[in-house]
């Protein structure tokens, strides 16, 4: 089989060329394979008599192959709904497909702006023989078949590229431009193919123009094209020319060498996170990564490594961000487990088109030699537009190295949100929780990474909750762990799904589905004593067996509530307060717990953010005025005619800087702990002076 793929800028003509090309050569008997590459799905249509077939990408499983003119067998591969999905992925899979495909040529009509690892498999080095780009004489059909050439020197360096297909637009100078750029990369211009309404004529008719209009000079012209392509002719080394010298060619200048100028591009836009249902707005950049969630999953278990197939810095910006925050931050519990065990294949920009298996390998050793027991493979987006696949390397390399080695399958839309792989992790992990004999009154809380519970008071405070109920918590899925503590997870007796978030119950019910255990709860955090009483309504329906001791583990928790209103409410009770804060879905507790201290809330006033969270519902709290869309002049207006003692906010930084008294919207921890936390907050703000530059404080 002879492999020619045609490359250009979209909407060259490549379509058109490699069309008659494969028809022509079909004529003297030979087999053609004729496979589009470009998500349009349009290479083949006049090799079908004008019909579109049925693309790949809409159905991975059918056979991708249809019979069109003259016998010539055709594919389209499609690509994924616009916005979302990787278009090369799919070009992978069907390599893939149609790698048994027997014929005496396969021509590739492949769509050539972006050279990305995807548009760059029908011209490596394995699947191409030779390379023919298609060109007008416009200054951006040049400037994409430039770039085409330098995706070429990184993925088939050698002599893989037989010449320039020059297909003309009518343009002044046109012949000078594309003659320049030829002579420049060094590559001859097969042939050059005029303006002609017969192209446009033949298509109307759903025929290619060597068919319908088979005397023709054009037609003579492509045919010469194919006879040149059965000769197999000298293919060439891709050169591509520098910046500066593409601006030579722009400005009509002699093309000189110069060395390609960095160019610096700033950053401004929306972006909608699906997983959470917000938008992030303005200069607010949205975190999205295909393997964050997934890497700090994996760095949260002892003897587990995670080996990112990807750049140097992403496993630095993960482990950085792990370490802030389990280091640094307040939330998280301090048995930290010293090293996170997060590994980089190292992929650069040089091995990002040739993907050595070896790197992957070597780093899986690496990570074996420092004592890790449990290795995962985790895809960076990087090696994820290559389609690595990365499920085959683990399976090799554990039974070559009899290593527990595992992949971590990325997110189907592959950039989501900053928890980018977490299901992926969650398959594979759930994938090894085996059936157990069950420790009764032990309790499993599920949550994501635990992010806010893994702290120990914030455990004890929820242990506190369950221990009214006779429960006590035996392991947090996905706290600090070992993978032996995570196969065991079906040990405990109850499990409790912790967060009302989508992804949340996507985890829960994964779990549900791989071990047959019963996880209906859907609770928030309990924090509030209105939270702590739904814990026990919501738990004694679960479990009808605890309902003899709800009644009294309510009791005990309003009596505790009382002592803590009891302590503070003299400090609070009067005292004119206003809420003023973003992204909040419930403010329940705090508002049920001011009333109980005796404060006057004046208003509840929502501002707008970086985020634009859409779970939000402005409550009704009862007669407090509620409004949305405010900013801190309302905010201001609101404290000089009702004469505010208090803002409690979450925007303390921009509150403070007004001049105003403030404390904090929440506490850090949870339960009734996180009550009297916040009520002390609430004191301790009332007795500090507000800072002003005629104070002198």
């Amino acid at each position: 089989m002879y492999r020619i793929a045609f490359y250009g800028k979209g909407g060259i003509g490549k379509s058109t060329i490699s069309a008659n090309v494969s028809y022509l050569l079909s004529l003297d008997g030979s087999t053609v394979l004729h496979v589009g590459c470009d998500p349009k799905h349009d290479s083949t249509r006049l090799l079908t008599h004008g019909r579109n077939i049925r693309t790949f990408s809409s159905d991975t499983s059918a056979d991708p192959i249809c019979e069109g003119l003259n016998g010539i067998r055709c594919a389209e591969c499609g690509g994924a709904e616009p916005g979302k999905g990787c278009a090369g992925k799919g070009m992978e899979l069907l390599f893939d497909r149609i790698s048994g495909e027997n014929a005496d040529y396969r021509v590739c009509d492949v769509l050539g702006d972006v050279v990305c690892g995807g548009f760059s498999v029908p011209a490596r080095a394995e699947n191409c023989d030779s390379v023919i780009i298609v060109t007008s004489g416009e200054f951006m059909s040049l400037f994409a078949a430039n770039n085409i050439l330098r995706g070429l020197r990184n993925i088939n360096p050698g002599k893989s590229v037989m010449g320039i297909a020059f297909n003309r637009r009518g343009e002044e100078n046109e012949d000078a431009q594309v003659r320049r750029f030829a002579d420049a990369v060094g590559l001859p211009i097969l042939c050059d193919i005029p303006r002609s309404r017969l192209f446009a004529e033949s298509e109307i008719s759903g025929e290619v123009l060597s068919k319908s209009f088979p005397d023709s000079p054009e037609t003579g012209i492509l045919r010469a094209l194919a006879d040149a392509i059965r000769s197999r002719p000298e293919r060439h080394l891709p050169r591509p020319l520098s910046e500066k010298a593409m601006s030579d060619l722009a400005a009509g200048r002699p093309i000189t060498a110069g060395d390609e100028a960095g160019r610096r591009s700033d950053c401004c836009f929306e972006g909608y996170d699906a997983e959470r249902n917000i938008t992030y707005v303005g200069e607010f950049a949205m975190p999205a990564c295909t393997s964050h969630g997934a890497a700090d999953g994996i760095m949260r278990i002892k003897d587990a490594a995670a080996v990112l197939h990807g750049p140097r810095n992403c496993a630095y910006l993960m482990e950085f961000a792990f370490r802030r925050r389990v280091i640094n931050g307040a939330m998280e519990r301090g048995d930290y487990p010293g090293s996170p065990g997060i590994y980089s294949t190292g992929l650069d920009a040089d091995k990002a088109f040739r993907d050595p298996e070896g790197i992957i390998e070597d780093t899986v050793l690496r990570a074996a030699s420092d004592g890790y027991r449990h290795i995962f493979l985790v895809p960076t987006c990087t090696s994820e537009i290559m389609g690595a696949d990365l499920t085959k390397e683990a399976g090799k390399l554990s039974e070559k190295h009899s290593l527990d080695v595992a992949a971590v399958n990325p997110d189907g839309s592959f950039l989501s949100s900053k928890f980018g792989g977490t299901f992926g992790l969650m398959d594979a992990l759930i994938s090894r929780m085996k059936p157990r004999e069950t420790e009764k009154g032990t309790v499993n809380l599920i949550a994501r990474w635990f992010y806010g519970l893994g702290r120990d008071r914030n455990l004890a405070s929820i242990q506190k909750v369950l221990s009214l109920l006779g429960l006590k918590i035996r392991f947090g899925f996905l706290d600090f762990a070992t993978m032996a503590e995570i196969e065991d997870f079906c040990s405990a007796e109850y499990d409790i799904q912790i967060g009302r978030a989508k992804l949340n119950s996507r985890i829960g019910e994964r779990i549900s589905e791989a071990t047959g255990r019963r996880i209906p709860l859907d609770l928030d955090v309990p924090v509030g004593l209105s939270g702590c009483l739904e814990w026990v309504d919501a738990l004694s329906e679960y479990a009808p067996e605890l309902a003899p001791m709800a009644e009294s583990a309510k009791d005990s928790l309003r009596a505790e509530f009382e002592s803590i209103v009891g302590k503070y409410g003299q400090k609070i009770r009067g005292k004119k307060v206003a809420i003023y804060c973003e992204m909040v879905r419930d403010l329940k507790w705090q508002v049920d717990t001011l009333r109980a201290l005796g404060a006057d809330i004046r208003a509840v006033l929502f501002s707008d953010g970086p985020v634009i969270d859409h779970n939000v519902r402005i409550p009704d709290y009862g007669g407090i005025r509620t409004e949305s869309g405010k900013n801190l002049c309302d905010l201001r207006k609101l404290a000089d005619e009702d004469s505010i003692d208090l803002v409690v906010t979450n925007d303390s930084d921009r509150v403070r800087r007004q001049g105003f008294r403030y404390a904090p919207l929440g506490s850090r921890y949870y339960g009734l702990d996180g009550v009297e936390d916040w009520t002390a907050s609430l004191a301790d703000s009332l007795d500090s002076p507000i800072p002003s530059w005629e104070g002198g404080l």
